[in-house]
Formats: structure tokens, C-alpha cells, sequence
């Protein structure tokens, strides 16, 4: 019992309820993040000047696309891995999917 209420806890911060609502703080920590080391391409709150790639059009199934263009970069844009944490990363796909199309 005790195992359980630990998961449902961990799974609580993360996605609600499979409904796409995301955890408010987790969301914060990912715009902070965002507006740091990606509004200056992607857009000010992702509002695309269409110079980069739109994050709003990601779909919930391609996490590990993201992952591996942030991890790696992918033409104009640098590589962040190594410079951004495992955290990190979680925080901005939690804020990208927050205001996905």
C-alpha cells in the first residue's frame, strides 16, 4: 500500500489524470527554462516568428523526438545536452505540451 500511494504521488507531479494538464509548478519551472535558452528562436511564450521550428506543434507522442533534437541539436539550433538537466528537460516538455496546439 505504501509503494502505491509513492507512485500515485510521482504520477501526480507529472501528467493529471492522462488528460493533458500538467502540474503548475512543473509547467513555471519549464517557461523559466524556455525563456532562458529558447525564446530567443522559438518565440517569445512560443509565439513562432516562423525563423524556428513551432514547438506548440509537437504531438504528446513525440517526447523522444524532443528529446533527441534538444539533446543533440539539429540544424541552426545547438546541442543542450549536458547543458540543461534531466529535470530540465522534463520541465520544458511539461511547458511545450502545456501549450501545444
Amino acid at each position: 500500500m505504501r509503494m502505491s500511494m509513492r507512485v500515485a504521488a510521482l504520477l501526480g507531479g507529472m501528467l493529471l489524470a492522462g488528460h493533458g494538464v500538467w502540474a503548475q509548478d512543473k509547467v513555471e519551472a519549464g517557461a523559466e527554462v524556455y525563456a532562458t535558452n529558447c525564446a530567443s528562436c522559438h518565440g517569445e511564450r512560443m509565439m513562432s516568428t516562423g525563423a524556428a521550428f513551432d514547438l506548440r506543434k509537437l504531438g504528446a507522442d513525440e517526447r523522444a523526438r524532443f528529446d533527441e533534437s534538444v539533446t543533440e541539436g539539429k540544424g541552426q539550433m545547438p546541442a543542450w545536452g549536458g547543458i540543461l538537466s534531466d529535470e530540465e528537460f522534463d520541465q520544458l516538455w511539461a511547458y511545450i505540451r502545456s501549450r501545444a496546439n
